[in-house]
């Protein structure tokens, strides 16, 4: 090991597709049952605004392995190969930890550049093709036509004709991610404490995948009929392209079963937790619960995740809990980016505390460290993760590349296709409010004060793969799922 020996091990969690308005006390209605998230938030700390590098899982986990935005990593789609920047785990490898990364999400040990640094990587389930997992897909997945015009305006006409199309492919969906979705992946975890926890420091990363989509259709308040239920399990293609089937889904009901699912990954918290106290590890590890994104249940019109920057996806649940006899501020109120993870850990590796009393890392990770205002999360386009979507091109805005700013109590998104600015100035909830159009001179003064571009040029750099550009298939079949097809 290079420097001196470090006695603390550093586990972080993150609950995929975990939003901040369903948990703790950020709860915008019934709260999700969460002992053990609740348990950590009072023996540390509490992020009020924490905000996520991006709106779906491979940005938005690059940014919180290095430190810097998806426009500088460039991770921004299934891309094979490592990235330019350092990760935090290359570095505490190097420093001695032993790291483990253990992911219910094939993606993040996928070759993508998400496992580097790692030495054991775990994944519960490996590459299986969508044509093999749904029925639909192995006879229609060749071809466009599934997601063409003629099929979604008679899905617009009928409403009911999108259920013998969608049904079978979220049959398979759920047979799927009980596959992944069990108590292997914290198992693997347990086992690995064997070795790597009688060679202290370690370093592991969990991805537990419960709160993401599909969810489990049964009857409950506002989808007590087999029909509410079926509206339930339309994908979100289908959900964004056509609003006939938006209005027909039981929102209030998904979100209970959302609910429930956070519950569940809540439990594995727990068992991650027993694990570190059985073996006498807990009072020398910090434990970090977060999420890489939310989850939208119609809010603005989004759904799910993977498009738009509605704050049901940008902000997410952020707890530090230390350990024993190191103090915390007990919340943070500030606007905290996820890009500031790898500081933390950094931090903690060199014997420091990870952040002040106002919630700001003590030491830098990043060769170029996100600011600590504005904090950003990029948006989409949808059309990134889910090339079915290219078919709508740029008529909804939701398929834009969208940059959203924190600063100042306010919430800006840069539009990057089209070139607006809005701005939601006061206090109340952005997804349940309208913004205001800025134009002209504060147009300008926003583009360079808030989003650091010098000029217009700038904007198309920002945005990168723009929506309705063509892109080539996506042949690697073991992110062909979650619908990423």
């Amino acid at each position: 090991m290079s420097g001196a020996a470090i006695a603390e091990n550093i586990v972080v969690v993150v609950l995929d597709s975990a939003r901040a308005v369903s948990m703790l006390a950020q709860a915008r209605g019934p709260p999700a049952e969460t002992p053990n998230i609740s348990r950590i938030a009072a023996e540390g700390c509490q992020f009020d605004h924490a905000i996520a590098p991006g709106n779906w899982t491979v940005p938005s986990h690059m940014s919180m392995f290095t430190g810097v935005y998806p426009w500088v990593h460039g991770r921004r789609t299934f891309q094979s190969g490592t990235v330019a920047e350092p990760t935090i785990a290359s570095w505490l490898t190097r420093r001695g930890y032993a790291t483990g990364l253990f992911s219910e999400e094939v993606h993040l040990i996928a070759g993508y550049g998400l496992e580097e640094g790692y030495a054991t990587r775990y994944c519960p389930v490996g590459a299986m093709s969508d044509r093999d997992r749904t029925t639909t897909n192995r006879w229609f997945g060749g071809t466009p036509l599934l997601y063409s015009g003629p099929v979604r305006g008679a899905m617009a006409r009928w409403p009911i004709s999108a259920l013998p199309i969608t049904f079978p492919n979220y049959r398979a969906e759920i047979a799927f991610k009980r596959l992944v979705s069990n108590d292997l992946t914290v198992a693997a975890f347990d086992r690995w404490l064997d070795g790597a926890g009688s060679s202290s420091p370690f370093h592991a990363f969990l991805n537990l995948v419960d709160p993401h989509e599909p969810y489990e259709a049964v009857p409950v308040d506002g989808a007590r009929s087999a029909l509410d239920r079926a509206f339930a399990t339309v994908p979100r293609f289908y959900l964004l392209a056509v609003p006939e089937l938006r209005a027909r889904a039981p929102w209030g009901a998904i979100e209970q079963w959302y609910r429930a699912s956070i519950a569940k990954a809540d439990r594995k918290v727990g068992a991650v937790l027993a694990s570190l106290e059985r073996r006498g590890l807990r009072e020398r590890t910090w434990v970090i619960v977060t999420a890489d994104h939310g989850q939208s249940f119609c809010e603005g019109g989004n759904v799910y995740h993977g498009c738009g920057a509605t704050d049901s996806v940008t902000r997410v649940p952020l707890v530090v809990s230390p350990p024993q006899g190191t103090s915390l501020p007990k919340r943070v109120e500030r606007f905290t980016s996820l890009c500031e993870l790898p500081s933390w850990l950094k931090a903690v590796s060199l014997g420091r505390p990870p952040f002040d009393e106002r919630g700001f890392a003590t030491v830098p990770f990043a060769t170029e460290p996100a600011p600590n205002s504005p904090i950003y999360c990029e948006g989409g386009p949808a059309s990134d993760p889910n090339l079915s979507l290219t078919g709508i091109g740029a008529t909804q805005r939701w398929n834009h590349r969208l940059i959203a700013a924190y600063v100042d109590g306010a919430k800006y998104i840069l539009d990057t296709y089209v070139g607006d600015v809005r701005r939601w100035s006061s206090p109340a909830d952005p997804d349940s409010t309208v913004p205001e159009v800025v134009t002209g001179g504060a147009r300008s003064d926003a583009l360079h004060t808030v989003f650091g571009l010098r000029d217009e040029s700038e904007i198309a750099v920002r945005a990168g793969l723009r929506a309705g550009e063509s892109r080539p298939p996506l042949r690697d079949p073991r992110m062909r799922s979650w619908g990423y097809d």
